[in-house]
């Protein structure tokens, strides 16, 4: 019989949030009887955004 995997990605701003919402798949995939590993905690991204400081003069501010 093949295995099968199943793998789940959850975004939010709030880590609580999404600490909550992977522990109550954890426990249902649990209850079920099949296998877990995880949750793996992913990179942060950043957004980097340029600004001018100094909108007409000073533009190398």
């Amino acid at each position: 019989m093949a295995s099968q995997v199943m793998r789940i990605t959850l975004k939010a701003y709030d880590h609580q949030l999404v600490d909550a919402s992977a522990k109550k798949i954890i426990e249902t995939v649990k209850k079920n009887g099949s296998q877990v590993s995880g949750p793996v905690p992913l990179p942060t991204k950043k957004e980097v955004v340029t600004i001018l400081r100094a909108v007409h003069k000073y533009k190398d501010s």
